[in-house]
């Protein structure tokens, strides 16, 4: 038998893989020791006991002390009195089906077409999940990051290489060329970024991978250890026309009422234009004034357009 080294498990997915392999292992390995199965599991009696702990809160949808597994472990010796119950199969709702389908799908398209053996396994999993349910085939998803685009960040990552990509920026609603020297993928708020050295400004820099539209290896040399110079902030301010819970939000105000007044900054013009009008008028920018008259100017040409 492979023993993980779960002593040095601590983030939470390896957790999580060893609370899933203890309940096939105990429903196997009946009445055996705590010391015993922590030491199979190499961790401590207590992390063990507190494994257990969490696993006697899990079991089967319902959640009643029915569909709970029955532990047994303050004796010392470890048992699962509802096995036969665990063990049976679950079927799964329509709903459910629909949702794995479209996952599998979207794992499907982030994989390199290079791995032929995992696309096939997906599509056959896939195909089994679909006949279950009489779902058609055609059911499809599709994922925002190109698989080519982060095959080639992470082979940069791994060989400090550097990256000409092509990058969608929203402040200013432009596709820029950039070259970076990509650092480590980090996952906030459900986006995935990449931190990494812009040479284009000399500093660093998180770039949404959904939006790099391309990526090309690149020559750099590595950035200076000296501290780049921060950009001053662009202060503004602005009018409510309608409080509405976007400007709010947008602008991190409390409790708005029309005719306010209220200040921010931003290191952005981009961002302020930008901000200002996807309020859709429900603000009125009062300054500065070089960002107000493109405003006016942006606005007039628009108007008209849709007048001739």
């Amino acid at each position: 038998m492979v023993k993980k080294d779960a002593r040095k498990a601590t983030n939470p997915l390896e957790h999580t893989a060893r609370l899933l392999d203890l309940v096939p292992y105990i429903n196997t390995h009946q009445g055996i020791s705590l010391v015993e199965l922590a030491e199979v599991f190499e961790v401590s009696a207590d992390q063990m006991a507190s494994d257990l702990t969490t696993l006697w809160m899990c079991g089967l949808p319902g959640y009643t002390p029915l569909e709970l597994m029955d532990l047994d472990f303050e004796s010392g010796y470890v048992t699962i009195r509802n096995a036969p119950t665990l063990a049976r199969p679950r079927s799964i709702t329509h709903e459910e089906g629909v949702a794995l389908v479209l996952g599998l799908d979207v794992l499907r398209s982030t994989i390199a077409t290079e791995r032929a053996d995992l696309i096939e396994a997906i599509s056959s999993l896939s195909h089994r999940i679909a006949d279950l349910i009489n779902l058609p085939l055609a059911l499809s998803a599709t994922s925002n990051f190109s698989p080519q685009v982060t095959s080639l960040i992470a082979d940069a990552i791994v060989q400090r290489g550097g990256l000409k990509i092509s990058y969608h920026s929203l402040y200013k609603d432009e596709i820029s060329s950039r070259v970076i020297l990509p650092l480590e993928m980090i996952e906030s708020q459900g986006y995935l970024y990449l931190h990494a050295y812009c040479y284009a400004v000399c500093d660093f820099r998180h770039f949404r991978v959904d939006r790099i539209q391309s990526a090309e290896s690149a020559e750099v040399e590595r950035p200076s250890s000296a501290p780049a110079q921060t950009p001053e902030k662009i202060d503004f301010e602005l009018q409510v026309v309608r409080p509405t819970r976007d400007v709010a939000e947008r602008f991190e105000q409390g409790d708005l009422q029309a005719g306010d007044i209220f200040k921010g900054s931003s290191f952005s013009q981009h961002w302020i234009a930008r901000s200002v009008s996807a309020a859709g008028g429900a603000v009125e920018l009062l300054s500065p004034a070089e960002i107000r008259s493109e405003l006016a100017n942006r606005a007039q040409s628009i108007l008209n357009r849709y007048q001739g």
